[in-house]
């Protein structure tokens, strides 16, 4: 009599599906090649699906090796498919087909938010470097270099950082660096700042709504569980003493490295300085020529030791070095006279220099110059080029000459990224300065600034488009701030049009603090214009972020809220539908399934005109307060017509949301097949756009797969991603779910 393993017809099943899956085929052709491939008919081939087990080796083997090859099954499927097809000498064939060491593994993620640099070339200055190395193999906290203004502190602490992500580096080396400088809005920089940039930056944004001590406690255990080199820039202008406290009593094995001017009196309590002095004379001979071949006047120095005095009167300082060499190439004036200045300013020597490069410059480079300080990140050249109100050949001139006098700095990623241009801090303080003495210029180019940001959002279908996102990657930061002045300036028919696209950037990216922060911009500007329709769906918005953070107390806030003024107004059919659509939500928020599902039921009208992707995001909603019911037949027609309606509008997201629902419907009616076609079809999409909103139930129902087909080793990888990825976004509900699942899960294996 033959034998029968139900673990065997699972395994089976997944191993054919997932060869379906891969090369789009179906289950049924599948099948005839695997029978045409032992020799046998393919009802074989379906009796061995329905678990009877092969008479003998081979074709176990032959199995076995098709599902590797063709449906790139690893290693654990294999042993227990082995296992249970009885398979003689196991560990021999699964060496063959899965050898240890060479399993498939994502590549690892880099954490770091380095700014590019401005240079094209690094001056190695190996003294000072070898010392800051030193420092942060040492087991002081906190590592300081301590300079004046443009002795290039920031360079060698950007180099420095980079070096530490080099698994080969014979320095120390880090998992990760985070990046947070002072410069732009001097004084801002606190110890919440900078926990909400490590939370961003290592990849848990969901830490940021945290209240502030609990926030601190998680943010110190990713610091114990890896190395972090946290890099704060400027920090002379600080005015948080708890940051410095902080930093000083950083866990182990991360390190702290500030750069500052000023060697303040409770550094003393932990830190290690380095100070950075003057480059020695062959660091500037080097900084030198790299600078006259970018000027294009290498040929004017034929002597090396003709350079040796302005070195001496400049300190050998990086910046004034830049600065004086472009004030001789427009300036016309002799070398010796150049030195004769600077000797003569020496006590205020970059007021000199900054005073006598503004002299040179016509009004379009003034205009380019007093814009940059609007942009806290770098800037493009186009939005750059409309703030400043300065096109063409006269843009081009004008970023040209202020390259050259060290004004501005260009940073260029590789050869086919477009430039984008910063500012050094000197020069931000001395434009600031010069923007505050024009402001009637300085609201115009606000104006223009802002109205660049509102172009942008009309460029980009947010719905339809899943690529935009990448495409503003550069300038969120930017138009975040854009939405910010507008706010504060009462220009809130720009924030309507900006906050829907930063919004929507930031749901995708799962950073929902920010995202928040939009949606109460969003909502003031509307009270502000008494637009009521654009008021209820900014706190729509709100109500659905705080109910997917678990939030309870806001989400019921958000709710009365948009109780008073609905009970006061009456709205378009469409901002109906997002008051209703939320209602949805806060109802499954609250465990309340049949409210749920009767608002869903209400939530769209044929004869009404609604955004391309409204029906398939109700049909999704009213899917799953079917499925949240039990009504599986149901729920599954909802999902099916969803995902039918999203792909014909190119809804993406829709498409993901409804696949994921089907496959939690298949596994719960035993198809694993169907179940792993939908999902790795959902998590193909979701890693192609980054969708972390989605990454993270797909990982828990690919959990829930792999305990149906026995693979426990799988599922508990599965949860585990799930869990990190519900906890970097901040998904509370669902991350307590995850986590009770995997302690199931680990107390059988245990009993196992």
């Amino acid at each position: 009599m033959a034998q029968r393993s139900e673990s065997f017809a699972r395994l089976l099943k997944a191993g054919i599906g997932s060869i379906a899956n891969c090369e789009g085929k179906t289950a049924p052709v599948i099948e005839d090649e695997l029978g045409q491939q032992i020799g046998r008919a393919h009802t074989a081939i379906q009796r061995y699906k329905s678990g009877y087990l092969p008479p003998e080796a081979t074709i176990v083997q032959a199995l076995a090796e098709a599902c590797v090859r063709r449906g790139l099954m690893g290693r654990s499927w294999l042993e227990q498919f082995l296992r249970a097809a009885c398979y003689p000498n196991a560990q021999e064939l699964a060496d063959k087909l899965c050898p240890r060491g060479m399993q498939r593994e994502r590549p690892p993620r880099v954490y770091e938010n380095l700014p590019a640099p401005i240079y094209s070339q690094f001056v190695m200055r190996e003294q000072a470097f070898a010392e800051v190395v030193d420092g942060l193999q040492q087991r002081s906290a906190v590592v300081m270099i301590i300079g004046l203004g443009g002795s290039g502190k920031t360079s060698l602490a950007r180099e420095v950082a980079a070096h530490s992500l080099q698994a080969d580096s014979a320095n120390a080396t880090f998992d990760a660096v985070v990046w947070v400088s002072d410069k732009d809005r001097p004084g801002t920089t606190n110890v919440s700042v900078l926990l909400d940039e490590l939370a961003r930056t290592l990849d848990y944004p969901g830490f940021t709504q945290l209240e502030h001590e609990e926030k601190q406690r998680e943010i110190e255990n990713l610091l114990r569980r890896q190395r972090v080199l946290v890099v704060v820039d400027n920090a002379e202008t600080m005015t948080d003493g708890a940051l410095v406290s902080w930093l000083l009593r950083l866990p182990e094995p991360s390190k702290a490295l500030i750069t500052t001017r000023e060697y303040r009196r409770e550094y003393r309590r932990g830190g290690w300085p380095v100070e950075l002095r003057g480059m020695t004379d062959d660091e500037a001979q080097t900084l030198i020529t790299q600078r006259l071949r970018v000027l294009k006047m290498e040929r004017l120095v034929t002597d090396s030791a003709h350079v040796a005095p302005f070195i001496a009167v400049t300190g050998g300082n990086p910046k004034a070095i830049e600065l004086s060499l472009g004030l001789i190439k427009y300036e016309r004036r002799p070398l010796s006279q150049v030195v004769d200045d600077l000797y003569a300013a020496r006590g205020e020597l970059f007021d000199d220099l900054f005073s006598r490069a503004w002299a040179l410059l016509d009004e379009a480079a003034r205009r380019v110059l007093l814009a940059m300080p609007l942009f806290p990140d770098s800037a493009s050249g186009d939005a750059l080029s409309t703030t400043a109100d300065v096109t063409g050949f006269a843009f081009d001139r004008a970023a040209e000459r202020l390259t050259d006098l060290a004004l501005l700095d260009v940073q260029q990623s590789d050869l086919d990224a477009p430039p984008r241009y910063a500012l050094h801090a000197l020069v931000r303080a001395f434009a600031s300065a010069r923007l505050a003495e024009r402001p009637e210029y300085e609201q115009a180019a606000r104006e223009r600034w802002v109205g660049w940001y509102v172009r942008l959002t009309a460029q980009n279908d947010i719905w339809t488009d899943m690529s935009w996102p990448d495409r503003i990657e550069h300038e969120v930061a930017n138009a975040f701030s854009a939405l910010q002045w507008a706010v504060k300036f009462r220009h809130y028919s720009d924030v309507m049009r900006i906050g829907p696209m930063i919004g929507r950037y930031y749901s995708i990216r799962g950073v929902w603090d920010r995202n928040l922060l939009v949606r109460n911009c969003e909502v003031e500007a509307a009270n502000a214009l008494g637009d009521i329709n654009s008021e209820v769906r900014a706190l729509c918005n709100g109500l659905e972020i705080v109910a997917l953070q678990g939030d309870m107390n806001c989400v019921v806030q958000y709710y009365e809220r948009l109780e008073a003024l609905i009970n006061k107004e009456v709205l378009s059919p469409v901002i109906t539908n997002y008051y209703r659509r939320s209602l949805v939500v806060y109802y499954l928020a609250l465990d309340e399934v049949e409210s749920a599902y009767y608002w869903s039921q209400h939530t769209l009208h044929p004869e009404e005109e609604h955004p391309p992707y409204a029906l398939a995001w109700h049909l999704y909603l009213q899917g799953h307060c079917l499925y949240r019911k039990g009504m599986l037949d149901e729920a599954r027609e909802a999902f099916s017509h969803a995902r039918k309606e999203a792909t014909e509008r190119n809804y993406v997201r829709g498409m993901m949301f409804a696949l994921v629902g089907l496959a939690a419907i298949a596994l719960d009616c035993q198809q694993v097949e169907t179940a792993a076609s939908y999902l790795r079809e959902s998590e193909a999409l979701a890693l192609r756009f980054n969708d972390r909103r989605l990454l993270a139930p797909i990982r828990r129902t690919f959990a829930r797969l792999f305990l149906a087909i026995g693979s426990n080793n799988e599922a508990r990888t599965a949860l585990q991603e799930a869990i990190d990825l519900f906890s970097r976004i901040g998904m509370r509900r669902e991350l307590a779910e995850a986590r009770a699942e995997l302690a199931t899960l680990e107390a059988q294996l245990a009993a196992a």
